[in-house]
């Protein structure tokens, strides 16, 4: 019965993130309350009821695909960081009202990024406190006689007049105008059509009206024009496995691992779509590369662990695995069910 339930879970898992560039099946990010917020920064400037979220962007506006550590001080001097989700977005809790200055080091090939945020409390009628939002362009280094544009890879051959219409299909994503959005995307293919970037984010945009059909043929025309890039090889990976496809899923999500070893997507894709194709080991060793990078995301491994476990019998190492998800997550959308099953593993 147990074994029932939790092959369920596996079954109807589906991981909740925020992304732009990604899936963007969903715009909610889930964050463990344990590792995402700060506990102790100092006395006065900690145990609060302050949040600071923040996202993170390329120069191109697109958002990021890979993690970043970034670092928060207060005025006292105290100090904590956290690690970005694949896509560029991070979160601070527990936070009282002062002064605190954001820094992130993206690399060689950018500036030093230094965001002041002043947190200043409503009174006590405000119970739950503030969810202060931070969006963060990071800036190419530039040398004498250089352009900026120049520097940046990602448009690299693409027409002004196309790049333009992409990021107006960004700024319209962002505001939830899907269409509108589509509609730039049209415009910036048709000036450039192997505009890997523009076919790939029109991907994730009929995969918000929930258009596949359409979302697997822009992800495959991204790979077709740029076979080395990460994100469209992860994109069409996913859509492989929600298509139940888990042959060519489990090779796409490889190969985008090759190219991405320290994604904590990936890893768990992979790890699905092994577990579907009942090859449990190398699921597992999947699932603990994604624990080892650490991060909000990877709390979902500690899940699918414990199904693993459960279908071994091996009892106890499943309810550990369960019981730290429910501990990083407790407010996570099954989380009642887990404690059902937990309690019904300890029953027995």
């Amino acid at each position: 019965m147990i074994c029932t339930r939790i092959a369920a879970l596996i079954r109807s898992a589906s991981l909740v993130f925020r992304s732009a560039l990604l899936i963007a099946l969903a715009q909610a990010a889930i964050f463990a309350q344990a590792d995402a917020g700060i506990v102790d920064m100092s006395n006065p400037g900690s145990g609060g009821k302050n949040t600071i979220e923040g996202h993170i962007y390329y120069p191109s506006g697109h958002k990021l695909d890979k993690r970043l550590r970034v670092e928060i001080s207060s005025v006292p001097g105290a100090r904590a960081s956290t690690l970005t989700t694949d896509n560029g977005t991070f979160l601070f809790q527990r936070l009282r009202e002062g002064t605190y200055n954001l820094t992130i080091n993206a690399g060689p090939e950018y500036e030093l990024v230094n965001e002041t945020v002043q947190i200043t409390d409503q009174g006590t009628r405000v119970r739950s406190g503030q969810v202060i939002t931070v969006q963060i362009q990071l800036q190419p280094k530039s040398t004498v006689g250089t352009r900026p544009e120049a520097i940046n890879a990602e448009f690299a051959g693409v027409p002004r007049a196309a790049r333009e219409d992409y990021l107006k299909a960004l700024a319209a994503a962002r505001t939830g105008n899907h269409k509108k959005a589509l509609e730039e995307l049209e415009k910036a293919i048709s000036l450039y059509p192997e505009f890997a970037l523009a076919l790939n984010e029109m991907g994730t945009q009929f995969l918000q009206l929930n258009q596949l059909d359409k979302a697997v043929e822009s992800f495959q025309s991204a790979i077709k024009f740029a076979p080395d890039a990460f994100l469209p090889r992860l994109n069409y990976g996913y859509m492989l496995l929600q298509e139940r496809k888990y042959v060519e899923a489990e090779s796409e999500l490889r190969r985008a691992l090759e190219k991405n070893e320290s994604s904590v997507l990936a890893h768990l894709y992979r790890a699905r779509v092994l577990i579907k194709m009942q090859r449990g080991d190398e699921a597992e060793t999947e699932l603990h590369r994604a624990l080892a990078l650490g991060g909000d995301e990877a709390n979902m491994a500690h899940r699918y662990l414990g199904a693993l476990y459960i279908e071994r019998g091996e009892k106890e190492r499943a309810v550990g695995e369960l019981e730290t998800y429910l501990r990083l997550m407790p407010n996570a959308p099954d989380a009642g069910q887990i404690r059902e099953i937990i309690k019904e593993m300890r029953n027995k």
